[in-house]
């Protein structure tokens, strides 16, 4: 336990410092070509802060993190499952008051410039729906296992890498649940600025942990299954490609609501954990879920 308090402690000091540090120099909120930078630049501040403790402790830098490229099949299930888990919160988001479905995009009108609106939507409007959608899934997979795996890592080797390592001897969900809680915490700076929920900045953060919380048992499941903290890259960042999704297909509602990181994304979440859960307990039997991780 004590990396794991060395680990949570250096990451959110220096995380929040940095980012501080950026915010009183200026650093503007989200759609900003400065914040996109900053934003990529902030992901890879937990497998920085890994490695130096590795360093502190005279370990061999990335060595123990989990880090395996023995591809096999939850190397595809991390692909497959934020994608499922994006399209079922917009299904969910669609039982909430005032929120609808467009199959003409309008969702867009809210994000783009007024200007710009009528040029983009001609473009769109081009493209067969059902071949937009099957085009999104399949770049969310090209950005998924490739640029954004990349900057997931950053993440990652901290949160699944170092922390779930350092963590071992503990209850599986206890895992999860520190993991997810911590996660979720540390983006508050970038939550303040608005992003996710530019709505809602300060009850974003709270929805933020929320989410973390409610993702964590299933990628440190993944993570467990695969023997690899690359799974837990791929599953971020096909998450990170397709959320957005919902900006273009659903109209009404608020950042708290819709979407993969409003109440719906968290329905949603508790479902998926749900089926990890069943098919762990029912189909494996290894019931990972209620051992201790590192058994």
């Amino acid at each position: 336990m004590k990396k794991a308090l060395q680990f949570i402690i250096l990451t959110c000091l220096v995380s929040w410092t940095i980012a501080g540090i950026a915010i009183f120099l200026g650093l503007p909120g989200p759609g900003s070509v400065k914040y996109v930078i900053f934003a990529a630049c902030y992901m890879f501040l937990p497998a920085i802060c890994a490695v130096v403790l590795q360093l502190i402790n005279k370990e061999k830098p990335f060595r123990n993190l989990g880090i395996s490229i023995n591809i096999n099949r939850w190397f595809f299930i991390a692909g497959i499952v934020p994608i499922a888990a994006a399209f079922l919160s917009m299904g969910i988001s669609l039982f909430f008051p005032g929120i609808s479905f467009s199959a003409s995009f309008e969702g867009l009108k809210s994000f783009i410039p007024e200007d710009q609106y009528e040029t983009a939507m001609e473009q769109i409007s081009r493209i067969p729906f059902f071949v937009f959608i099957l085009l999104m899934i399949v770049q969310s997979l090209i950005a998924g296992y490739t640029v954004n795996a990349i900057a997931a890592f950053g993440e990652e080797l901290g949160w699944r890498g170092y922390l779930l390592k350092a963590l071992n001897g503990k209850r599986f969900l206890l895992v999860s649940l520190i993991t997810g809680a911590v996660w979720g915490l540390w983006h508050f700076p970038l939550i303040l600025l608005g992003h996710n929920y530019p709505q809602h900045p300060v009850i974003g953060v709270a929805m933020m942990v929320l989410f973390c919380i409610l993702l964590s048992p299933v990628m440190t499941y993944i993570v467990i299954k695969s023997k690899s903290v690359i799974t837990a890259a791929v599953f971020h960042g096909c998450l990170n490609a397709i959320a957005g999704i919902n900006l273009f297909l659903l109209v009404g509602g608020n950042d708290l609501t819709k979407g993969m990181t409003g109440a719906a994304g968290l329905i949603a979440l508790i479902i998926v954990n749900l089926a990890f859960f069943l098919f762990d307990r029912f189909v494996t039997k290894e019931n990972v879920f209620t051992r201790v991780v590192g058994e």
